[in-house]
């Protein structure tokens, strides 16, 4: 297999693409007979440069790429239409239901095999609803070279990063602001990708909540399993928070290595007081960290898609 893996770099990536794309696409493309490919915009000024890509392109007889949601930003869509025949494979991070047409109207025609589907209630519908695709669960995986435990006292009682829902980040509030705690949240543009994990490594406790409570008109009935429950727990931090609707967390992490309260924090205050006396909750979380690192990573997800592209090897959530 020469295998041609297509970055998005060049193309002003989505928000989030720090912690998705060079995570896995570096590790992948560094393997035997891999390159990495980075299409320019389409601009007559980089013609050059389109040459070059052109040439890695025909170079490869497997193609991979990242994306969101439907599609591929255009100029990665355009190079592997002009490679013609080769095989395809991609990973789609934001399989929402309302994108799942999309998704399926790009993968069938370009017979992408597999594609690899991050969250499994978008895979299962994916298959559900367009057999003739080939779509596999992938869940996501956590850069552990970012997010990892900072030596010496956990300064910060609890941190949450991204998108809140406010009944619990309000009760969170009371509760830390009762007992004198350190309470962090995170804002957009706060902080680089390294700062933040080594905020989220001197956190004791980490806010993670499926999407459809703070995002529910966009999660349209999915409770997915999101990367936050693996970059707080390769942080070494415990997490305080409600399990995703889909069981893919039970799938993934022991049970052990969260604290489950009630979405609203009613019942926050009494939990959490319990937890932080009990002696056992952080050894739950060094168990699961060591989980984490050695078995989510990107890198190890990197390992899974090479293997399965090569030589057929199914990854370890095919069946599940």
């Amino acid at each position: 297999m020469n295998l041609a893996v297509f970055s998005n770099r060049n193309l002003n990536p989505w928000v989030n693409w720090t912690t998705l794309g060079p995570p896995l696409l570096e590790p992948l493309a560094s393997r035997a007979n891999a390159r990495l490919i980075a299409p320019p915009p389409m601009a007559w000024s980089n013609s050059r440069e389109w040459r070059n890509v052109l040439r890695e392109c025909y170079s490869a007889d497997t193609l991979f790429w990242m994306q969101g949601t439907g599609r591929p930003e255009t100029p990665i869509l355009v190079a592997s239409l002009l490679r013609g025949l080769a095989r395809r494979s991609a990973y789609v991070v934001d399989a929402w239901p309302y994108a799942l047409t999309k998704i399926a109207a790009l993968a069938i025609p370009q017979r992408l095999d597999p594609c690899f589907v991050a969250f499994r209630e978008g895979c299962r519908d994916l298959k559900r609803r367009f057999p003739r695709g080939r779509f596999e669960w992938l869940p996501f995986g956590v850069d552990t070279a970012v997010f990892d435990s900072v030596p010496g006292e956990r300064p910060i009682f609890a941190y949450w990063m991204g998108r809140r829902y406010e009944p619990f980040h309000q009760a969170l509030i009371h509760y830390c602001s009762e007992r004198g705690l350190v309470y962090g949240y995170h804002r957009s543009g706060e902080y680089t990708r390294e700062e933040l994990g080594r905020v989220v490594g001197s956190s004791k406790y980490f806010v993670v909540m499926p999407p459809n409570f703070a995002s529910p008109e966009r999660a349209g009935g999915y409770s997915p399993f999101v990367m936050r429950y693996l970059e707080g727990l390769s942080s070494g931090a415990r997490l305080l928070g409600t399990l995703p609707g889909s069981g893919e967390y039970d799938a993934l992490l022991p049970r052990d290595a969260i604290l489950e309260v009630a979405p609203d924090g009613s019942d926050l205050a009494r939990k959490l007081d319990a937890d932080r006396q009990n002696p056992d909750s952080f050894a739950a979380v060094e168990r699961a960290r060591a989980h984490v690192r050695e078995n989510h990573s990107w890198r190890k997800r990197a390992e899974q898609i090479f293997d399965r592209l090569e030589i057929g090897t199914p990854t370890a959530f095919c069946q599940r």
